[in-house]
This record gives C-alpha cells, structure tokens and sequence, in this order.
C-alpha cells in the first residue's frame, strides 16, 4: 500500500547512532531502564496509531532504533536540565554537549532529506547517461553486473539493503569512540562532527549541480538484467521523476570511506568491521542500482579533502595537508567537469577511462597514507 506509515530506516540507524553517543556519559542502570521504558510505550503508542511501521526488510528490528535514540535523548535532556538545577557545573557541560552532538546527526538527516526533495523539484533532468556512458566505457557496467548477482541470490537482497541504511549508525559509533577518547585525555587526529557535517553538506549541493539518480531509477526497464551497450547510450539529460537526486558523489561510500579512515582508536577486530563495512557498502551502492562506479571513483578525492580540511592536529604550512586539500578539491572538480563536459575522452581508447580510475584511487590513497604520517609527526 504505497500511503501507508513507515519509520525511515535510515533514520532509525541515525537515532540508534545518538543512543551510542549518550552511552558516552555512563547512564546509571536507572537512566538505560527509563529509556527503555519510554521507547517502549512509544512504539506501543506509534504502532497502535499508524497500524504498522514499515514494510521494508527487518523494520520491526530496525524501527526500535527510532524509539531507542529518541528515548535517549529525552533522559539525556532531563539529566542536562537536572545537572543545571543542581549548579554542578562539569556534568552540566559534558551532558550539554553530548545532548548537541546526540541531536545534531538526527536534524542533519531530516535537513538533507527536505534539500534532495527541493532539488528533485528545481532539476526534473538528470545527468544519469553521462555516468552510464562512462561505465560502460570501461567495457562492462558494474552496477548491472553486481546487480544481477545480487538477483539471483534472492536472500542476499534484505542483508544488502541494511547496509545501505546502516551508514549513520556506523557515524554515530565513530563519534562516541572519538568523544570518549577526548573526555579520557587520549589524543584524536580529526574533528569527527565538523568533518562529516560538511561533507554531508557540501555532497547535497554537488547534487543539485550534479543531478543523478542511479540506474534503477532512471534505466527501470532494463536495469539489471540488460545492460545497454555503450553505442545505445545517448548522452543527453534524462526526465528523472521521482527519485531523489543523491548520485554524484557517493556519500554512502564517502563516508564509509571516512569511518575507515578514522577507526584508528578502535581495537584491531573493529579497523577490520570498519573495513568490511566499507567493501559492504560500494557492493551495496552497485548492486542495489543506487550508484554507478563512477560515484565511487569520485568520493575519494572529494572524502580526503574534507578528511585534510578537519586534521587539526597538522599545520595548516605543512605540505602534505596543503596537497591532500588542494588535490581532493581539484579532483573532485576536475572529474565533475569532465564527466559533463569532456566525456569523449574516455571514449579514445578503453584504456584512459581504467587509467583515470586506478591513477584516481591509488594518488588520493597515498596521500592519505602522507596525511596519516604528516599527523603522527604533528602528535
């Protein structure tokens, strides 16, 4: 039924994100056991009013993040209030903060949201067959390819969208590690809030610059069982509909990329999850249609700059920052510029769109590996 009710899920992993930043702040059993009692009474409360909570795969597990985070933050508020009526001064401060930070991804997501609507409606076209064009430049279409074997595993499907979803969930973690680790004196190399809150920003307005939608929403018909050949690609902009214009750049593989990057904190077993969570979502960004590889190529320049922007333990005079800044801003306009503009020269030879592609990856890899060492030096 298309108008009934569901919980956003990934909403639902943004709010459980915030439930992980307020465990920061050692609730006592008695604050868990009051969250847990008001996020029961309201899913009570929400499935009895809207008769259900989503029709997607695992939204009854998935929609108790939304009644865990926002049960958090509402004891999280009352201790805040509570630490000020006392006049004790430090807990007031350490749970005002965490208050901000437990919010401040949830209101981000409903702000994003509302913007990729208003650029659906200010750009009806879509850029979809320059990407396309460029795919299949490389002799083959990986989002096709990927989503086929994604089809015909028919169970991996419900796993893969969960992926896909679960990003903000994967933030939130990371910040609560960082924020631990500055309240315990330890030394963090990257500011965590500042770093995401403006590549999720700067990624939304290269949306309206760059409108896209992916191969299931603008190729439905084909996608994936038959890719075009690239001779069939007619490269023009295409009537997107609908579908939400989150394309070009990747911010689902950008950020996992910045969650990789910034696991360092955590114990080995968790630089490993990170790592497999980032192979889990360029599957989960290809198969599901979301995304052409491409968008993939394009997040690292655009994550290392915003990576270099926010390492604030590395002077702003030291080379290596100033080249990981300078080459992530250059990348990324360089390849928007050459996508919409430039396209045939992909078309020269199969070689220069693979050399474009590993050249890419590989430079914005080791510079990254130049910025880590340009922050051990500064430590």
């Amino acid at each position: 039924m298309s108008g009934a009710f569901e919980i956003n899920p990934t909403l639902s992993f943004t709010l459980l994100g915030s439930c992980a930043i307020y465990a920061v702040t050692r609730p006592t059993r008695s604050a868990w056991a009051s969250a847990a009692v008001i996020a029961v009474l309201m899913r009570i409360a929400v499935t009895r009013l809207k008769g259900g909570l989503g029709a997607y795969y695992g939204a009854e597990w998935i929609t108790w993040g939304t009644f865990v985070g926002l049960a958090s933050i509402v004891v999280l508020a009352a201790q805040t209030a509570r630490a000020r009526m006392l006049g004790v001064d430090a807990r007031h401060r350490l749970l005002r903060e965490t208050f901000f930070a437990a919010c401040v991804f949830p209101i981000l997501t409903l702000l994003v949201g509302d913007a990729l609507r208003f650029i659906t409606w200010i750009e009806p076209k879509t850029l979809d067959a320059f990407l396309l064009k460029f795919d299949g430049s490389l002799g083959f279409q990986p989002s096709f390819l990927l989503g086929r074997a994604l089809n015909s595993v028919s169970f991996w499907w419900g796993p893969t969208t969960v992926v896909y979803y679960a990003l903000p969930l994967g933030v939130g973690i990371l910040y609560a590690s960082h924020l631990k680790a500055m309240r315990s004196g330890r030394e963090t190399r990257v500011s965590i809030l500042g770093l995401f809150l403006s590549l999720i920003a700067a990624g939304t307005c290269i949306y309206a610059i760059f409108p896209a939608t992916g191969p299931a929403h603008s190729y439905p018909n084909v996608y994936p069982w038959h890719s075009p050949q690239l001779s069939q690609i007619v490269v023009e902009p295409l009537m997107g509909g609908n579908a939400l214009r989150n394309c070009m750049p990747s911010l689902h593989f950008a950020g996992a990329l910045a969650i990789f990057w910034n696991a360092h904190l955590w114990p080995r077993w968790g630089r490993a999850l990170a790592g497999a969570f980032l192979l889990a979502t360029a599957f989960a960004t290809l198969a599901l249609g979301e995304h052409y590889l491409v968008d993939l190529v394009v997040a690292f320049p655009f994550a290392l700059f915003f990576q270099a922007a926010w390492s604030e333990r590395i002077p702003w005079r030291d080379p290596r920052r100033f080249r990981a800044l300078l080459g992530g801003a250059l990348g990324t306009i360089a390849w928007l510029v050459v996508l919409r503009y430039g396209l045939q020269v992909f078309l020269l030879a199969p070689l220069i769109p693979w050399a474009a592609l590993i050249a890419t990856i590989s430079w914005y890899w080791l510079t990254k590996r130049s910025l880590d060492l340009a922050a051990q030096d500064a430590s």
